[in-house]
C-alpha cells in the first residue's frame, strides 16, 4: 500500500519477463497456459490499479496467455454492486475502448 505503479518500462518489462517464462514453458511441454484471477485492490490508488491491470492483460494476450481477472464486485471490483455501475478505469483497463 502506498506504492504507485507508473507503468514505467522497467516494471512492464519486469510483468513481461514473469509472463514470458510462463509462456515459454507452456510452448515447451505443449500446454496451454491460462492467467487465472490477477487483479489489483481497491486500497492502491486507480492510476495504479488501473495501468497494471491493462499491462498485465495487454502482455498476456501479446504471449497467447489467456486470463481471467480476479472477481467482479469486490476488492478488486470491475463493477461497483453498491452504485450499479461499472468501474470505468478497471473495466477500459480489461476491455480496451469501453
Amino acid at each position: 500500500m502506498g506504492t504507485k505503479w507508473n507503468g514505467s518500462d522497467t516494471l512492464r518489462r519486469m510483468v513481461r519477463t514473469d509472463l514470458y517464462l510462463a509462456a515459454m514453458w507452456g510452448k515447451e511441454h505443449n500446454r496451454p497456459i491460462f492467467l487465472g484471477e490477477f487483479g489489483a485492490y481497491y486500497k492502491a490508488d486507480m492510476d495504479s490499479r488501473a495501468l497494471w491491470t491493462d499491462a498485465v492483460a495487454r502482455t498476456a494476450e501479446e504471449l497467447g496467455i489467456t486470463w481471467s481477472y480476479w472477481e467482479f464486485c469486490s476488492g478488486f471490483g470491475v463493477y461497483d454492486a453498491a452504485k450499479g455501475q461499472w468501474n470505468d478505469p478497471i473495466l477500459g483497463a480489461l476491455i480496451p475502448g469501453q
